[in-house]
């Protein structure tokens, strides 16, 4: 039996957030993402694009939101009782770790579903409740299956993966795609269409969003200067570097600073901000 505590359907959020929470939740939690956002994996704010799935085990600490005033998802609250205690596993659904899809299609009708049994009041309320988060998960089981045997079948994909790591994990080298093409032995526009085809971004996209989550790490936890950590992020050119992490969070380096060390006072004063 699967029973939904709470939910929402397409929920906007009108400003940029940043949800924390050590504790975790007292229940599982799903996110389907429809637009940009970011979620700390291993100490590491990272940033994910739009078609993102999350599944929050209980009390696994949370740790996500969006730098722009545009996020929206679909988000269920619930637990798993019964045979079903172990349906997570039974499926192969990652959990506590967030992923994408080509498009998250049905799984948002089932989670628009859902929300409307949650608010009707017939007698066989949990009963549909209970099958649709069934065909929910089911479906995104199968979703995630088929494209990651799509993406598998293909002898660049494990190659490619590990490239990606590299610039992941070293984002300050001076990455270029024509280098990075011929390491490969690939043309440069047949490069580009793997990679978009694999990760659901382009390399050059990546290399930024690596570098900017790198900025944003050292301005929370370094005092060192706005040119220096260009430098440090692989920017030759400060004013470039100023302008890329503006355009990404909507902040300048040290507005993003001071508003980290500002929220960071007040989740201590505070506690931790509670789910929707």
């Amino acid at each position: 039996m699967i029973t939904v505590n709470v939910c929402g359907y397409d929920s906007m959020h009108c400003m940029a957030f940043d949800r924390s929470n050590e504790k975790g939740y007292e229940d599982n939690a799903l996110l389907l993402i429809k637009t940009e956002s970011f979620f700390e994996i291993q100490g590491t704010l990272r940033t994910f694009p739009p078609n993102t799935v999350m599944l929050y085990e209980k009390h696994f600490p949370v740790h996500y939101g969006c730098q722009s005033p545009r996020y929206n998802d679909d988000w269920i609250h619930f637990d798993l009782q019964g045979e079903d205690a172990c349906l997570l596993r039974k499926l192969s659904i990652p959990v506590n770790r967030p992923f994408s899809l080509p498009h998250l299609g049905l799984l948002t009708d089932y989670s628009r579903l859902i929300v409307q049994e949650k608010l009707s009041s017939h007698a066989c309320k949990e009963a549909v409740i209970d099958s649709l988060m069934h065909a929910l998960l089911y479906s995104l089981s199968g979703k995630l299956r088929e494209s990651q045997n799509r993406n598998e079948s293909n002898r660049y994909y494990y190659p490619m993966q590990k490239l990606r790591m590299e610039i992941l994990n070293a984002p300050c080298q001076k990455w270029e795609t024509p280098q990075l093409a011929k390491r490969l032995h690939l043309s440069v526009s047949h490069f580009q269409h793997l990679y978009k085809q694999f990760f659901e971004t382009t390399c050059i996209q990546d290399i930024i969003n690596a570098r900017i989550e790198h900025a944003r790490l050292y301005l929370c936890i370094s005092d060192m200067s706005v040119s220096s950590l260009a430098l440090f992020c692989g920017y030759e050119n400060e004013l470039h570097f100023m302008r890329q992490f503006k355009r990404h969070t909507g902040m300048t380096p040290s507005q993003y600073r001071e508003t980290h060390r500002r929220q960071g006072g007040e989740r201590r004063s505070q506690g931790p901000l509670s789910s929707p």
